[in-house]
C-alpha cells in the first residue's frame, strides 16, 4: 500500500509542477464572494482530474483497483485538508502545493518502512534511521520554498502588496499634501572610493521632497584620503558629515551615532542608503504616504544593481540576487513578515527608539531590527518598485564573505530570538514562520554537503566491489529518487526563469552561484551557532587578471570536492551491472558542478570587462571587507569536521547485513569623533540646494539576500544589507533533494 501511494505522488507532483508554470490570463477581479467560488471549484474540479488521471496511470502500471483507489482518495483527502491555507491562490497553485507534499509524506514514511523492515544489522538500522531525519529536515526546507514558489506563482489576491502603479499614485498625491513628515538619510560609508559616495550623495540632493536632510557616517576609515575629500564636499554642499576613527560597533554603531548625535530633532522617518547606491528623485513620495497608517514601522523597497546587463557572470549573479526580492520578499510580506534589509528601507524614528536603537551585535543588523519591530507591534511594509540601483560584488571571493556574512547574521538572530521564535504571541504564527524558516533554510548548504558525503561513501564503497549500502534499491527506488531530486532542480530553476525574467541560461547560472557559494554557508550555519562574532580573517585574493591556478587556490576546498565528485562518477559509472552505479553517478552531477562552479565563477568574475570606475573598485575590494570569511584551508577543514560524524555514519551502512528484505514493490572604546555639520540644513525645511530631478543609473542585492541574499557587515560595501540574513536561495535544499534513498543504508 505504500508503495502504491509513493507512487501516487510520483506521478501527481510532476504533474501538477508543470501545470503551475503555464502562463494563463489573470483574472480581472480576485475579489469577493464569486472570484472566492470560483477558486475553490476550480481546485476542486483540478483535484478530481489529476486524481483520475493518477488512477488510470497507476492501473496502466498494474495497480490493483483497492489500492490505486485508496491512494488517490488519500491524494484528495491531502487537497481537501489545504484548502483553507491556500484559498487565495488559483486551482493550480493549490494542487501543486497539495501534491508535493504528499509525494514528501509518502515518500518519508514509505522510507522509514523500508528501513525498519528490510532485516538491517542494528549499526545498519540506526545509521538508516539518521539518514532519514536529514532526509526529514530536507523536506522541510523544501516545503518552505515550495510554499514560496505556489505563493508567487499562484496567489490571486494580494492584500499587503504595493505595487510600482500604485507607489506612482502615492507619489502623484503627495503632491498636492503639505506637512509632510521630515526624513533623515543616513548613509553610512567603510573604505569607500571618496568618487562613489560623493555620486551617492548628490543622488540623494536630487530627491525631490521637501523636508529632508542626508547625514554621512564614515565608519573607521584609517586612509584619510579616503574621507577628507567626502568630508569637504559634504561641507560645500549643505550635508551632514561625521568621521568616526576607532567606534564600537561597525555599521551599527555608526547608525547609531547618527540617531544620537547628529539627526535633526524634527526627523519622524528615518532611511538607510548604501554608499554605492543611486537613488532614483521619486523614492520619497512614493513611499513615505505609507507612513499614514500608524501601525506601519518600516518600509523596505528592493534593492536593485547597476552595470550588470553585459557581463555574464554579473548577469547570473543579478539574477541570483533578484529572486529574494521578486519571490520571497513579497512571500512574506502577504503575512507581515517582511524582514528590513537596510539600504533602500525607510523606519520610522519612534518605533526605532521605543525598540532601543540598532543592536551592535548582530552583523544582520537591519534583519535582526525588523524582527523587534514586528514584536513590538509594528508593521512591516514591501513596495514592488525598484527606486535605487548599487554595486554587486565583485569578485567571487568577496561574495563568498558576503554570504558567509548573511548566513552567519541569519543563525545569530535565530539563535537569540529562538523563543519568540517559537512561542511569542506578539508575533502571528506568519510571522514567526517568516523568520524561522528563513533562517532554518540556511542549513540546507550544510544539509547538501552531507547528502554530498553520503553519495562519496557509496562511490568508494562501488569501488571496493561492495553493493551493501545500496543492497535496498530496487528498479522502482531507482526511478524514484532521482524524480524528487529532478523535480526540486527543474523547479528551482524555472522559477528563477519565471520571477526574475532571467533567461534558462541565466537561470541554471544562477542556480549554480547560488551551488558554487554552499561550502561557505555551511560553515558560517555551523559557526552561527556557536560564535558570538563572526571571524575576521581574509580569504585568498585573486589579482586584476586572474590565472586559473590562482582561482583554484583561492577555492582549493571547492576545487577538491569536485574532483572527488568527478572520482565518484567515474567510478559509479564502473557499475553499470546494478541499480547502484547510474543512480550513484546521476546523483553526484549537480553537487559536483556546484562545487567545480567556485574557481569557474572566481575567474570569470576577475576577468570581467567593467567600466573603469568599478574596475577601481574591485582591485581594492578587499579593503572593504572587514568582516571577511577565513581562509579555504580552514573552512574545508571545518566543513569535513562538521560531517566526519555523518560519514562513519554512512560507513556503518557498508556493514554486511544478512537477508536484506526487498522492500514492498508494485508488481570597546568611545573618542570623540571628527564631524562637520553645515550650519543651513539642520534649521531650515529643507536643504540647502536641490537641483532639479535627475536620473539615475539602470540596472539588485540581497542576495539578495541579501541581498541577501541572497544574500549583511560592512558598513557600505556592495549588498551589505542583508535581505537574505533571513533566507537563503533555494539551491541547496532543491539539491537535498538528495534526499535520498540512495545512501538510504
Amino acid at each position: 500500500m505504500l508503495a502504491a501511494l509513493l507512487l501516487a505522488g510520483i506521478i501527481t507532483a510532476p504533474l501538477t509542477s508543470v501545470a503551475l508554470f503555464l502562463r494563463t490570463p489573470h483574472p480581472k477581479r480576485v475579489s469577493g464572494a464569486w472570484p472566492a467560488t470560483r477558486r475553490l471549484v476550480l481546485a476542486l474540479l483540478g483535484t478530481v482530474v489529476v486524481g483520475a488521471i493518477t488512477f488510470a496511470v497507476l492501473r496502466l502500471l498494474d495497480v490493483s483497483i483497492w489500492r490505486a483507489t485508496v491512494a488517490v482518495g488519500v491524494f484528495g483527502a491531502v487537497s481537501l485538508l489545504w484548502l483553507p491555507a491556500t484559498r487565495r491562490w488559483n486551482a493550480r497553485g493549490h494542487i501543486a502545493w497539495a501534491a508535493s507534499t504528499f509525494l514528501f509524506a509518502a515518500y518519508l514514511v514509505f522510507i522509514l518502512d523500508w528501513t525498519l523492515n528490510s532485516g538491517l544489522s542494528a549499526w545498519g538500522t540506526a545509521a538508516g534511521i539518521l539518514l532519514w531525519i536529514f532526509e526529514v529536515i530536507a523536506a522541510v526546507m523544501a516545503g518552505a520554498y515550495l510554499w514560496e514558489l505556489c505563493d508567487a506563482l499562484g496567489t490571486e489576491q494580494w492584500r499587503r502588496r504595493v505595487t510600482a502603479k500604485q507607489a506612482a499614485r502615492l507619489a502623484e498625491e503627495s503632491l498636492r499634501e503639505t506637512g509632510l513628515p521630515f526624513v533623515s538619510l543616513h548613509v553610512p560609508a567603510h573604505n569607500e572610493p571618496p568618487e562613489m559616495v560623493i555620486e551617492t550623495l548628490t543622488s540623494l540632493r536630487r530627491i525631490d521632497y521637501p523636508n529632508y536632510e542626508i547625514v554621512a557616517i564614515d565608519d573607521n576609515t584609517e586612509d584619510e584620503a579616503l574621507w577628507r575629500p567626502v568630508e569637504q564636499w559634504c561641507a560645500a554642499n549643505g550635508v551632514k558629515f561625521a568621521h568616526l576613527a576607532d567606534w564600537p560597533g561597525y555599521k551599527s554603531g555608526a547608525l547609531n551615532y547618527a540617531l544620537s548625535s547628529l539627526m535633526d530633532p524634527r526627523t519622524e522617518i528615518i532611511g538607510v542608503v548604501d554608499s554605492d547606491y543611486q537613488i532614483e528623485p521619486g523614492f520619497l513620495r512614493r513611499c513615505v504616504p505609507l507612513f499614514d497608517d500608524e501601525r506601519v514601522g518600516f518600509i523596505q523597497a528592493p534593492q536593485d544593481y547597476r552595470d550588470w546587463q553585459r557581463v555574464p557572470y554579473l548577469r547570473r549573479l543579478y539574477y541570483s540576487y533578484k529572486y529574494f526580492f521578486a519571490v520571497s520578499q513579497p512571500s512574506r510580506n502577504e503575512r507581515d513578515g517582511a524582514i528590513f534589509a537596510g539600504t533602500m528601507g525607510l523606519i520610522r524614528r519612534r518605533a526605532l527608539e521605543a525598540v532601543g536603537g540598532w543592536d551592535e551585535w548582530c552583523i544582520t543588523e537591519d534583519a535582526e531590527l525588523s524582527l523587534r519591530l514586528l514584536r513590538g507591534g509594528w508593521s512591516g511594509v514591501h513596495v514592488d518598485a525598484s527606486m535605487g540601483h548599487g554595486v554587486m560584488p565583485l569578485t567571487f571571493e568577496a561574495l563568498k564573505s558576503q554570504r558567509y556574512r548573511w548566513c552567519f547574521g541569519g543563525i545569530q538572530i535565530m539563535r537569540m530570538h529562538f523563543g519568540s521564535l517559537l512561542f511569542d504571541r506578539r508575533l502571528t504564527l506568519g510571522q514567526r514562520w517568516a523568520y524561522l524558516s528563513g533562517a532554518l533554510q540556511w542549513y540546507g548548504d550544510l544539509l547538501g554537503l552531507i547528502f554530498f558525503v553520503f553519495l562519496l561513501i557509496g562511490a568508494v564503497n562501488l569501488g571496493l566491489g561492495g553493493d551493501q549500502l545500496f543492497r535496498k534499491l530496487s528498479a522502482f527506488l531507482v526511478a524514484t529518487v532521482p524524480v524528487l531530486v529532478a523535480l526540486g532542480l527543474v523547479r528551482a530553476v524555472a522559477l528563477l526563469r519565471r520571477g526574475t525574467g532571467a533567461s534558462w541560461r541565466d537561470a541554471v547560472g544562477a542556480f549554480l552561484i547560488w551551488q558554487s557559494t554552499s561550502l561557505v554557508v555551511a560553515r558560517a550555519s555551523v559557526m552561527g551557532l556557536f560564535a558570538r562574532r563572526a571571524e575576521f580573517l581574509r580569504t585568498p585574493k585573486t589579482g586584476e587578471h586572474a590565472s586559473i591556478w590562482q582561482a583554484l587556490r583561492a577555492n582549493w576546498a571547492e576545487t577538491l570536492l569536485a574532483a572527488l565528485g568527478l572520482a565518484g562518477i567515474a567510478v559509479s559509472l564502473t557499475r553499470l551491472d546494478t541499480y547502484s552505479g547510474p543512480m550513484l553517478a546521476a546523483l553526484l552531477v549537480v553537487p559536483t558542478l556546484g562545487m567545480a562552479a567556485a574557481p569557474a565563477n572566481s575567474i570569470a568574475a576577475q576577468r570581467a570587462l567593467l567600466p573603469p570606475e568599478l574596475a577601481a573598485r574591485r582591485r581594492s575590494e578587499w579593503q572593504r571587507d572587514r568582516h571577511a570569511i577565513i581562509a579555504g584551508t580552514t573552512a574545508g577543514v571545518a566543513s569535513f569536521a562538521a560531517v566526519a560524524l555523518v560519514a562513519l555514519a554512512a560507513a556503518l551502512l557498508t556493514a554486511p547485513a544478512p537477508q536484506l528484505r526487498p522492500p514492498p514493490l508494485i508488481q570597546p572604546r568611545n573618542p570623540a569623533p571628527t564631524q562637520t555639520v553645515p550650519p543651513s540644513p539642520g534649521a531650515s525645511s529643507e536643504p540647502s540646494t536641490l537641483p532639479s530631478p535627475g536620473t539615475s543609473g539602470s540596472g539588485s542585492t540581497p542576495a539578495p539576500e541579501p541581498g541577501t541574499s541572497s544574500g549583511p557587515a560592512s558598513s557600505s560595501g556592495p549588498g551589505t544589507s542583508a535581505p537574505p540574513a533571513t533566507s537563503a536561495p533555494p539551491a541547496s535544499v532543491s539539491g537535498s533533494g538528495s534526499l535520498s534513498g540512495s545512501s538510504a543504508g
